[in-house]
């Protein structure tokens, strides 16, 4: 019975997802990839490369950031997310920015269960949300 017990904690801090687990480069539908890493205990992402056909700010800056000083800084190394912190599995209480629109959202990112090179990336406003799904770089 021991040895089912054991056996049992043993594969549940297998499957579970650690925090590394998030810390990478990230493809988001479209062709973007945002590279997820660690400041201390929170999370944040950058924009690593452009999707080839954006949709705006197709000179590759900040055009419709609200803050007028901010139109020209560079999308390319600019953290779209940021303050998330690992909680039960999942990166949340942080946000994310969105370049093509200047507004900002609260998200929520999480590790698909069956596959660990798969994540996926939620923007909430209010109760409406927007997933994003997203596949580990290598």
């Amino acid at each position: 019975m021991r040895f089912i017990f054991i056996a049992f904690l043993a594969f549940l801090c297998i499957s579970s997802i650690q925090p590394e687990t998030y810390i990478g480069k990230w493809q988001i539908e479209g062709g973007s990839i945002i590279e997820i890493y660690t400041n201390g205990d929170q999370f944040f992402g950058k924009i690593n490369r452009r999707a080839e056909h954006p949709i705006s700010n197709q000179n590759g800056l900040d055009n419709h950031n609200p803050d007028q000083s901010l139109r020209l800084r560079p999308l390319i190394g600019m953290n779209i997310l940021n303050d998330l912190i690992f909680k039960d599995g999942e990166l949340s209480g942080g946000t994310i920015y969105n370049a093509d629109n200047g507004k900002t959202y609260t998200v929520k990112v999480w590790i698909d269960s069956d596959n660990t090179d798969k994540c996926y990336i939620r923007a909430y406003k209010g109760i409406l949300f927007k997933t994003f799904e997203a596949k580990r770089v290598k």
